[in-house]
């Protein structure tokens, strides 16, 4: 075939063309790649083995699986008590301190309170040490189960400092010179009066005795006072010490003091120097008074109306 000059040009041309399309050959592999473009991102690097992968939806589910720990409860308020029905009970027991002006008159000043009921037992010449003379464990039960009171008192030791005579029949005489036998029984005593009087239903005051004039005297109170002490506290119910209530600054006793309303120092002591006049059993008694009344957590009110419907002690 006979090809025209134009067409072979042409045909030519198209060939050319083809050529220069015709994309080149890869390179050779090489062990150098060489740097990488500018413009390249940093490889993301290799997962850790020795993780497992987790997948964002599975690390969601995990999430959710996970239970968030509550918050702790805040304790509960302990109840309120609630306040007594009627006018709180009050049993005062004791020796002659309780028997006459002291006593008369802590009972008067409890009883005119309008909360508070008072009931009184006292014994001259009594205690725990001899219950063939009068039987104090005795006494006090029946009085506790006649009055059932929120709040007992009690005063008594004064007349204790001696030989004990057996809390039963088939026991033994136990001498005051027998210092340790003495303080063994005679602390056996007291914790068995105090489970006469004390359950979880009421509260002990357990008054100390007043320092006393007598020097003899006060030695052996000293033995006492302290045995009455530990055995009252071991129960956890109120210890009182009297002594800085009737002593001055120096531990002396007080012979003088204002009582009342009085405007001039008044004897308050019996010549004795053991039992208190009237005007110092007023200036006791307004000792003690808001000692009793801070035990039964009350303020002081003012007096109530007189009755004369009240029971005999």
């Amino acid at each position: 075939m006979t090809l025209r000059a134009p067409a072979a040009f042409a045909l030519l041309g198209a060939l050319s063309m083809a050529c220069r399309a015709e994309p080149a050959s890869a390179p050779a592999a090489t062990d150098d790649p060489g740097p990488a473009p500018a413009s390249a991102a940093a490889p993301s690097p290799a997962p850790d083995a020795s993780k497992p992968a987790t997948s964002p939806a599975a690390e969601s589910t995990l999430a959710k699986a996970t239970p968030t720990p509550e918050p702790e409860p805040e304790p509960e308020a302990p109840p309120t008590p609630a306040a007594p029905a009627g006018p709180r009970k009050v049993l005062i027991l004791g020796d002659s301190l309780a028997a006459t002006g002291f006593g008369a008159l802590l009972e008067r000043k409890l009883d005119a309170h309008p909360e508070i009921e008072c009931f009184r037992k006292g014994k001259s010449a009594s205690g725990l040490a001899r219950p063939d003379f009068f039987d104090w464990p005795a006494e006090a039960k029946k009085q506790v189960e006649a009055r059932s009171p929120d709040l007992v008192v009690v005063i008594m030791g004064g007349n204790d400092g001696q030989d004990m005579t057996p809390a039963k029949k088939k026991g033994k005489r136990v001498p005051w010179a027998d210092e340790e036998a003495w303080k063994t029984d005679y602390r056996a005593r007291v914790d068995a009066f105090l489970a006469d009087i004390d359950d979880d239903t009421r509260k002990v005051v357990w008054l100390g005795l007043p320092t006393m004039g007598l020097r003899s005297l006060e030695t052996k109170l000293e033995v006492i006072r302290a045995i009455q002490k530990d055995a009252v506290v071991a129960r956890g119910e109120t210890y009182v010490d009297t002594a800085p209530m009737v002593t001055d600054d120096s531990g002396e006793l007080l012979a003088n003091a204002k009582v009342g309303s009085s405007r001039k120092p008044q004897p308050i002591r019996a010549e004795d120097r053991i039992h208190f006049t009237m005007a110092g059993s007023e200036y006791f008694a307004d000792r003690v008074y808001p000692e009793v009344l801070g035990v039964l957590g009350l303020a002081d009110a003012p007096a109530a109306p007189a009755s004369d419907t009240k029971p005999a002690g």
